[in-house]
């Protein structure tokens, strides 16, 4: 389904909330090599609780990434060390208080909470300003506890520091620009050696952008919006030589969940019930049957990659402005620098999210 629709919905439901109370054409990138042999990462979750997967959750205030981050939560073979926001479809500093309400709601006490800077590294590519006050509103979703707020540090400082005194190597799961990552990677370089893998929603490879669903007539028919609000952030993760894992259009299109689905979800706790409420409020205000999964997909693939097929690819990202600023370009000939999500297997990833929702407590 089109970011845009899910816009404009979001929109029509925090207005009704206060009075209350087409077919994308393939593009051909600048090299491409055509997909061959797939691969399977190693397993990132342990499949007992007992041993979790340490993972550092980065967002930028996204509907989806929010679903995504309660998702994380839920399941039982994953341990949320720390929680960030991004600058791009929200202000860092005032969503990340949403999010500690929302927390502090439930009863989850303990993660620590930080926020980026409200701008890209590089450039002035953004999202546009309605989008961003639909954040600051919390999408029209009930905010617990208005007038408490929590304490919040700089993101890049939180993630070296949770990175650095972990016991072990951590996951980061990005589902928004690499603008945080990038930074705490410029803070502290060696804080890779401690990164075991990171798993990124963004990008298109070989299918259109989505710039034109937010920006009619940009010209923009190559790039994601996770890459395009901060193309030299995600340049500079896609050249640090980590481990990375790549969930991009190209897989994200192919999976959509219903209200048979989160009728389902609900049979779990709190967290799973929150998850539930932003896609059943997203499907009544769309007046559709289904809805797409770009950032909880990839929690889910995150937490067990076996849900998708990965090709070993050399992406580059275009950083300079113009109408293929943020495209993802495959480039032949040289050594693979992230692995890339093409085929995921949409009946498991569906069933995946249901067995971990409605299993949570």
């Amino acid at each position: 389904m089109k970011r845009m629709l899910w816009i404009l919905c979001c929109l029509a439901l925090m207005s009704a909330i206060s009075n209350c109370g087409s077919s994308p054409q393939p593009t051909t990138p600048v090299s491409v090599d055509t997909p061959t042999a797939v691969a399977h990462p190693p397993a990132a979750a342990p499949t007992s609780a007992a041993v979790q997967l340490p993972v550092l959750y980065d967002d930028d205030g996204s509907l989806d990434g929010t679903t995504a981050l309660f998702y994380l939560l839920s399941h039982p073979g994953v341990s949320v060390e720390a929680i960030s926001i991004s600058y791009g479809e929200a202000y860092p500093e005032v969503y990340i208080q949403h999010i500690g309400r929302e927390l502090d709601h439930l009863g989850i006490q303990g993660i620590p909470l930080g926020a980026g800077q409200d701008a890209p590294l590089a450039g002035s590519n953004e999202f546009p300003e309605r989008m961003r006050e639909g954040a600051n509103q919390f999408w029209g979703l009930p905010i617990p506890n208005l007038h408490k707020t929590f304490p919040v540090q700089d993101a890049a400082e939180l993630m070296v520091s949770t990175i650095n005194r972990a016991a072990g190597p951590v996951t980061v799961f990005v589902s928004g620009p690499c603008t945080n990552l990038a930074r705490a990677l410029r803070l502290d370089p060696g804080t890779s050696g401690s990164i075991a893998a990171v798993y990124i929603m963004g990008g298109a490879v070989y299918v259109p952008g989505n710039i034109d669903d937010l920006l009619a007539g940009s010209g923009n028919t190559v790039a994601e919006w996770n890459i395009y609000a901060d193309p030299q952030a995600a340049a500079e993760v896609l050249e640090s030589g980590l481990d990375l894992y790549l969930v991009p259009l190209d897989a994200t299109n192919q999976v959509t969940v219903g209200r048979q689905d989160t009728e389902q979800w609900r049979r779990g706790g709190g967290t799973a019930g929150f998850a539930a409420d932003i896609y059943d409020m997203m499907l009544d205000g769309w007046g559709a049957e289904a809805a797409a999964v770009w950032d909880l997909m990839t929690a889910a693939i995150m937490a067990n990659p076996d849900l998708c097929g990965f090709q070993p690819l050399r992406l580059e990202v275009v950083t300079g402005e113009g109408t293929d600023s943020g495209q993802t370009v495959v480039v032949s000939g040289e050594a693979p620098n992230v692995h890339v999500c093409l085929e995921p297997d949409v009946a498991l990833i569906k069933q995946t999210l249901i067995d971990v929702f409605a299993g949570s407590r």
